[in-house]
């Protein structure tokens, strides 16, 4: 499937689960109350607490940089980040926004497989992160709901157990081997090869930095708390007796399903979630409908300081992806 077909089916779905949603669970009424008496000072410190935990994230992505011994600054690892953001929200592009923040971020001196294979790391324990947080979660929101179905724990450790076994594996020096193999059999086939086996030696490089690995491991499991005070400060805003142990139990659960890329920014996906879990903890299918899509509006509005950016052309250097190096000689 093309990718521009791609896009017109996650923008559909999004449509699709949100009309299902206002249709059969959303008083309008009762929803436009709310937001008409909405206290704002908390929605900005929602993007105020958003900006913070974008930094976050772009800190992080530049420590498994500069753990390599590439050069790469605070502001220029948070530029690249904003504007992958805002590519991803606002922008008909062919690319993800991991695609472009491989663009933007390539240097002579910052190898494309290098940096694809930080942001392959940082997407790796970051989903072993979310999915421990998602364990967390059930074992608060065990202890709060009844109607909590077991199913969850088990689907929860499953694949935190799996994706910790892909993690340590793809360290170890079984798949050291297998890369020195492939290295003998196919660098001098094609470009594409020669490129592929020298990301996965980019990546493979990280074994020897366990310490700046458990780091960043332990900052994704923190950054899972981000999600839950944004939620707080919304139903705040919203005056819905939330509270913070609610949303830590809710939360981490929601967004580790949520993770699936089948919707466009997660509209119609997210706030069916929220409709589905939230109730556990006494949320009205309304006001967890709200708190949902606000949080997509917010996580948007957030990205819009990309637009002097983009505007400045900061994006046009990744319209096109990296093309991989020709093989050594």
């Amino acid at each position: 499937m093309k990718k521009s077909a791609k896009t017109w089916l996650r923008l559909g779905i999004s449509a699709g689960l949100l009309l299902v949603l206002l249709l059969f669970f959303v008083d309008l009424g009762q929803a436009w109350r709310a937001v008409a008496g909405a206290s704002w000072e908390y929605l900005l410190l929602l993007l105020v607490a958003m900006t913070l935990d974008r930094c976050l994230m772009s800190y992080k992505w530049r420590l498994l940089l500069v753990s390599q011994g590439y050069q790469a600054g605070h502001g220029e690892a948070l530029k690249a980040y904003y504007l992958a953001t805002f590519a991803g929200c606002f922008l008909p592009s062919t690319l993800g926004a991991d695609a472009v923040r491989v663009g933007l971020f390539a240097r002579p001196e910052r190898p494309s497989q290098a940096v694809a294979a930080s942001i392959f790391l940082e997407r790796a324990l970051g989903f072993v992160a979310a999915a421990l947080a998602a364990v967390v979660g059930l074992v608060l929101l065990a202890g709060i709901s009844t109607e909590l179905p077991a199913g969850f724990f088990y689907l929860s450790f499953g694949l935190l157990a799996v994706a910790t076994l892909a993690v340590v594996l793809s360290f170890s020096a079984w798949a050291e081997r297998l890369h020195g193999q492939a290295e003998r059999r196919w660098r001098e086939r094609s470009r594409l090869l020669a490129w592929v086996l020298d990301f996965v030696k980019a990546y493979h490089q990280y074994r020897r930095q366990r310490g700046v690995l458990l780091w960043f491991l332990f900052l994704s499991f923190i950054e899972q708390g981000a999600p839950v005070i944004f939620n707080w400060l919304i139903a705040r805003a919203l005056h819905l007796d939330l509270t913070l142990l609610e949303s830590a139990a809710v939360t981490p659960v929601v967004f580790f399903l949520a993770r699936l890329p089948v919707s466009f920014s997660s509209f119609g996906v997210l706030e069916g979630l929220y409709v589905a879990f939230f109730r556990l903890v006494g949320v009205g299918a309304t006001s967890a409908f709200l708190i949902g899509f606000l949080l997509n509006l917010a996580s948007m509005v957030s990205a819009l300081p990309a637009i002097p950016m983009y505007l400045r052309g900061g994006i046009s250097r990744s319209a096109k992806p990296p093309q991989p190096p020709s093989p050594s000689r």
